[in-house]
């Protein structure tokens, strides 16, 4: 991938089917050298404590490879 992932829902298709994901904010210079992404899981999405995750480029990618995540919107 070389471009920010969407903001919105990913759902997973392999492995653990239906786990449900949130990109809060993407953002990067140059995407296909190095991004940030921050995501938490729907269920937790609208609790104000509730804590995502901030992972690189090459985190989100391998999340996205290993459970077959699905943009939704």
């Amino acid at each position: 991938m070389s471009e920010l992932p969407k903001l919105g829902l990913y759902i997973s298709t392999k492995k653990t089917e239906g786990m449900r994901f949130v990109v809060e904010s993407a953002f990067g210079d140059d995407p296909s050298d190095f991004y940030l992404v921050e995501v938490i899981d729907e269920a937790s999405q609208n609790d104000p404590v509730a804590m995502g995750d901030e992972m690189e480029k090459e985190q989100w990618e391998s999340l996205v490879s290993e459970y077959g995540l699905q943009y939704q919107g």
